[in-house]
This record gives structure tokens, sequence and C-alpha cells, in this order.
């Protein structure tokens, strides 16, 4: 199977982006310290029973308090509140404000769900970098091919750019649709069984192209093709369990569409894998029939081929979203009751 790696398809978040994003964080932070602030010097001047309309008297009174304030504890505030901030964010949302409006968020680099170890990290050392005015991450950036500031090497995270949604569902990034129909949002994960696929139940699949039956490809070729369409098959069903076990530890939901770009694109791969194997499977059958055997005979010789075959039985009578994914926990509910 020739899949490129998770990463590769990822859109990491440019360095503009980034410093977009955190344009728009410093100032909702400036805007949230200013509510904050009057806040706090109103209801010191109600306490102290000064006349609010006395400027020379309440200016006088937030000088004192500024003043009796050390550079540690105006420190601790400042910097306490960008790593509260960003840290209670990034654990509900997976995204800052910015990140949210610039279309963002944050994942482990192997593209799954950050961790609250990795959120901790990442936003920890965000407090030095801020000190020395993010310069450090803006260098770390443009030497990272995969755009990480010093807090993501630290916690292994990077930011990614979020799927485009069309009608409430995720398109894989560079491609689109496979399957006629409109997308919709996927179903949520059933509790215990892997989560549906992320594409529109039951929408049907192209039609395949039609054999030519006038030039009928040698039977030799025939058996080839299907055999590297069946492993191809093989492993992308194993790495589509792999991504739903994952998928479903993270909790990805229908609310949030939030499913990883690995996860989405392992299921692309399935449906592709399928698509080729059924077409794999006509060419035999067509080079059969000109050669004057069954399929069956034609594979005789090859008992691996017909292991594979058998496996991955369920696959033949898929037509559509649907019918993949049944035939998926088929396949590997029988090897599970086998193992």
């Amino acid at each position: 199977m020739q899949q490129a790696p998770p990463q590769e398809q990822t859109q990491y978040a440019s360095l503009g982006l980034r410093v977009a994003a955190v344009a728009v964080d410093t100032f909702v932070l400036l805007v949230v310290f200013l509510v904050v602030g009057t806040i706090w010097a109103y209801s010191l001047v109600v306490e102290k029973g000064i006349d609010p309309q006395d400027t020379l008297a309440v200016q006088t009174l937030l000088n004192e308090q500024v003043q009796g304030v050390s550079s540690l504890t105006f420190y601790l505030v400042l910097f306490g509140s960008l790593f509260i901030y960003y840290l209670l964010l990034e654990a509900i949302f997976h995204a800052s404000i910015g990140k949210l409006v610039l279309g963002t968020r944050v994942v482990m680099a192997d593209g799954s769900r950050a961790t609250g170890l990795a959120i901790v990290l990442r936003n920890l050392v965000r407090i030095p970098e801020a000190m020395f005015l993010y310069v450090p991450s803006g260098l770390a950036c443009i030497a990272s091919p995969r755009r990480q500031r010093l807090g993501d090497r630290v916690a292994r995270t990077v930011v990614v750019r979020r799927p485009a949604r069309v009608a409430g569902a995720y398109r894989s990034p560079g491609r689109t649709q496979p399957f006629g129909g409109a997308p919709v949002t996927p179903p949520a994960a059933a509790q215990g069984t892997p989560p549906p696929p992320p594409v529109s139940p039951g929408a049907a699949w192209p039609a395949a192209p039609a054999v030519q039956a006038a030039e009928p490809p040698a039977l030799d070729a025939a058996l080839a093709r299907l055999k590297t369409a069946a492993l191809a098959a093989r492993g992308a069903h194993l790495t589509y369990l792999t991504f739903s076990e994952r998928e479903l530890a993270a909790g990805g939901s229908e609310q949030t569409g939030d499913y990883s770009h690995a996860y989405i694109s392992a299921w692309f791969t399935l449906t592709d894998s399928v698509a080729a194997l059924k077409d794999a499977r006509a060419a035999l059958d067509s080079a059969a029939a000109a050669a004057g055997v069954t399929p069956g005979q034609a594979t005789a010789a090859h008992p691996d081929l017909v292991h594979l075959l058998t496996e991955l039985g369920p696959y033949f009578g898929a037509a559509d979203d649907d019918s993949v994914h049944a035939a998926f926990l088929a396949v590997a509910r029988a090897e599970a009751a086998s193992s």
C-alpha cells in the first residue's frame, strides 16, 4: 500500500498565520485587562468614598496603588494571565481565540489529539518566549519544516490548519468526496465499536470503468494485479483499524467534527483500495473467461492469494459507504474471533 504519512498530508500553520493568531490573542488579553482594570479601579474608588467625578483624587489614588505594586507581582500577574488564558482555551477547544479565528488548532506531532501534559508544557515555554516578544518563536518556526515554535518542540505538538467544512463535514485536504452525494457530518462513534467513516451515509460509489472484453488482460498479469490490490486492501484495512481505535480513544465527536487528519486519510485510503480490489477482481474474471478457466481454477495455484481473498471477502459486496464500513467491521470481528 502506498500511503503518505499523516504528517505529509497535514497542512501546518504558516508563520504568518501564527503571528496573526498571536496578534488577535494579544488584543483579546488587552481588552480583558482593560475591563478588569476598570472594574478594579471603580470598586477601589467606591470603597475609599471618593467621588468618581473628582479626576484629580481618582488619579492620585490609582497612582498610589500602582506604585505599591512590586515588579515581581506585576510580572507574575501578566505572565500568569497569559499562561492561564492559553492553557484553558487549548485544553477545552485545542485552540486559543486567535487560532479559532485563523482556522488553526493544536495537535500532537503524529496528528492525534493534544494531551493535557503537552498543552501545559507548550504554554510554560511560551512565558520566556513572550518575554522576548516571540522573536525566538519566529526563528524556530522558520527553521522548522513543521513550523514548530520552541514550546511545540518541547511538547511535541504542531499547529495545523483545520480541514474545510462543506455542509457540516470534513473534506480530506487536497481532495473532494470520492463518493456520490452531498457530504454530511459523520455520525458519532458508537460505544465500544470503531467510529463510523467521515463520509455521507449511503452514498453510492461511481460506477467502475468497464473492463474491455475485446482485449482481456493476460491471466498472469491479472493475477499479479489482483494480488497487489489484495495486499493494498489488507494494509489499508489494518491502518484504518489502528486509527479507528485511536479516534475512539480520543473521543472524536459528531458535535465538534473533531476527527484527526490521519483518521480521515485512513478512511479514504481504505475505500480507494476496496474499489481497486473490486476492479482487479473483475479484470481477473475477464482474463479467466478468455483463457477458458474459472476464477477459482486461476487462483488455485496461489494459496496466499486465496487466503487474502477469503479474509477480505466481505469487501467484495461493498457498494457504498455504509457497506464498506459494515464490511470493515465484519473482517475485523472475524480476525478477532480467530486470534
